[in-house]
C-alpha cells in the first residue's frame, strides 16, 4: 500500500500548485509600451500637380534650389545660370531632363528623349508611344500636326545623298499649363559609313511649361554693325 499512496501524494501536489498559478492575476505591465514620437520627422506632403509645379518642384522656384527626380542624376547648374540639366530614366526611356529659368524663377522642364538616329519609322513609334502615355494621363491632345517626307528606307542611291524627314507634334492644355511634345527627325538615305551630318541631329523632345512664368527682362543692346556677307563667305 505505500508504493501505491506516494505517487497519487505528489500527484496531488502537482495539480494544486497549477491551481495557484493558473488562478494568480496576470501581470500585464511589460506589455504596455510607450512609444516617444516626438523625434520622428513629419510626412511631408508633396504636391506634385501641374498647377504647383513639375514633380513637385515649384514653379517660380530660383536655380539655387536644385530640383531632384528619382532616378535621376544629380542636378548640376548650366554655365548660363539659367538652366540645370540631370540624365537618368524616365520608366524604360533614357532620358535628359532639363530645367529653364527665368526672371520669375523656374518656368519650363525638357525632356529629350534618346532616339534610334538610323531609323526613321522607329522615331515615329517613340513619339506615337509617349504621345499615347501622356493622353492617357492629361487627355487627348488638343492639336497636332504630322509631316512625313523624303525617300523610303528602299533608297539606295549612294552617289546622291537625301534625307527622310519627320515633323510630328501635339499639345496639351492642362491649365495654367502647357505641355507639348515634338518629333524633328531627319535620317540620311542610303546610310553609309560616314554619315555627311554628324551628331545627333534628330531630336524627341517633351515640353511642360507655365507662361506665367517664362517673362525675362532684357536690356537693350546698341546694334552691332556686321560685316559685309563677301566677308562672311
Amino acid at each position: 500500500m505505500k508504493r501505491i499512496l506516494i505517487p497519487i501524494f505528489i500527484c496531488s501536489i502537482i495539480v494544486a500548485q497549477e491551481d495557484e498559478i493558473s488562478d494568480a492575476p496576470v501581470d500585464t505591465t511589460l506589455m504596455e509600451v510607450s512609444i516617444d514620437t516626438s523625434e520622428l520627422e513629419p510626412v511631408l506632403d508633396i504636391d506634385f500637380s501641374l498647377e504647383f509645379g513639375y514633380k513637385g518642384y515649384q514653379w517660380g522656384s530660383k536655380i539655387f534650389d536644385l530640383p531632384q527626380l528619382q532616378n535621376m542624376s544629380v542636378a548640376q547648374p548650366g554655365s548660363d545660370n539659367k538652366s540645370v540639366s540631370m540624365s537618368g530614366m524616365l520608366g524604360l526611356d533614357s532620358v535628359e531632363v532639363i530645367f529653364v529659368y527665368s526672371d520669375s524663377g523656374f518656368w519650363k522642364s525638357e525632356i529629350d528623349f534618346q532616339l534610334d538616329d538610323d531609323n526613321i519609322d522607329k522615331q515615329i513609334k517613340s513619339f506615337l508611344r509617349i504621345e499615347k502615355n501622356v493622353s492617357e494621363v492629361y487627355g487627348n491632345p488638343f492639336s497636332t500636326e504630322q509631316t512625313v517626307n523624303g525617300p523610303s528606307s528602299s533608297y539606295h542611291n549612294f552617289l546622291n545623298v537625301k534625307y527622310s524627314r519627320a515633323f510630328y507634334r501635339s499639345s496639351w492644355n492642362v491649365s495654367p499649363v502647357r505641355i507639348a511634345l515634338v518629333l524633328s527627325g531627319i535620317v540620311q538615305q542610303p546610310k553609309t559609313e560616314n554619315s555627311l551630318l554628324e551628331g545627333d541631329i534628330s531630336f524627341l523632345r517633351l515640353v511642360y511649361y507655365n507662361p506665367d512664368y517664362m517673362i525675362t527682362v532684357r536690356e537693350e543692346n546698341q546694334t552691332e554693325e556686321l560685316p559685309s556677307i563677301f566677308e562672311l563667305y
